[in-house]
């Protein structure tokens, strides 16, 4: 059994996580660490993260909260109870989490994007210590998709104009998507002249819209298409208990790496 912490257990994503997490049968949620001062400090995290039941994992202020009750292993401190840290919160808790993920040897999903260079940096420093995926999607689909526009790229360089559409909800921070970057980063590693900076990006903010991605290579008299539209972000939450899975394999093998979802899906 694969035991998990997971970050911002009210959030869009990782309250889906905790869900998902929950249902699955080699997971076991230890506990999630909310905003201190909030009202759900010290409550289930099913009834926090929308589950609408106990699953016997409360919530706490601080990662290195001192829990109380000791595991079977002795272990009180909360980080210390777990495999694998799961965050999908905001740049500055992300930062905190990392480092506190290298302080205990726990491996570390982060799905927060927006990141600068330099905090890039720390997160490739990181990985030569613990197992880690800092990933703007984990969604299978969208690891397939990046293959398939990587090769495209390769193959329509040259004779199509390459544009990203990428649309989210109107609370979304940062634009382009840390996955339409990922994407535009697939398409420039298959090209052999031209790059990144050849790709333009197109970004959406409005009403509740989950996350749709059109990447279009425009040619003379016809137009490529390939798309990927989530309706439900539950996708992105079962992809993430695959690679908390995927990530405990190799903390437990002493394989510390950055890993992504091309590796757990091979």
């Amino acid at each position: 059994m694969v035991k998990v912490v997971i970050t911002a257990p009210r959030g869009a994503m990782d309250s889906l996580i905790v869900q998902e997490a929950f249902k699955h049968k080699d997971i076991e949620v230890v506990g999630c660490v909310g905003t201190p001062g909030s009202d759900y400090i010290g409550k289930d995290a099913g009834h926090v993260c929308g589950l609408g039941s106990d699953i016997g994992a409360l919530v706490y202020d601080d990662i290195e909260a001192d829990t109380g009750a000791p595991d079977e292993s002795g272990a009180r401190i909360l980080i210390d109870k777990c495999d694998v840290v799961v965050d999908y919160s905001r740049i500055e808790v992300s930062m905190d989490v990392l480092e506190k993920c290298m302080d205990h040897g726990k491996a570390y999903l982060c799905g927060t994007t927006g990141f600068s260079d330099s905090q890039l940096e720390a997160f490739a420093k990181a990985s030569e210590s613990i197992a880690l995926m800092q990933t703007a999607n984990t969604s299978y689909v969208v690891t397939v998709m990046k293959k398939l526009v990587r090769e495209a790229a390769r193959l329509l360089e040259g004779k199509a104009g390459m544009e990203i559409i990428e649309a989210h909800s109107d609370t979304k921070l940062d634009a382009p998507s840390g996955t339409a970057i990922e994407f535009a980063e697939e398409m420039a590693a298959g090209m052999k002249e031209g790059g990144y900076d050849d790709i333009t990006f197109h970004s959406i903010r409005a009403g509740n819209t989950p996350s749709s991605h059109h990447i279009i290579f425009g040619c003379q008299g016809e137009m490529f298409q390939i798309t990927h539209d989530a309706y439900d972000w539950r996708c992105y939450a079962i992809g993430a208990c695959d690679a908390i899975l995927y990530l405990a394999a190799r903390r437990e093998a002493g394989e510390p790496g950055s890993y992504t979802m091309f590796d757990v899906i091979g």
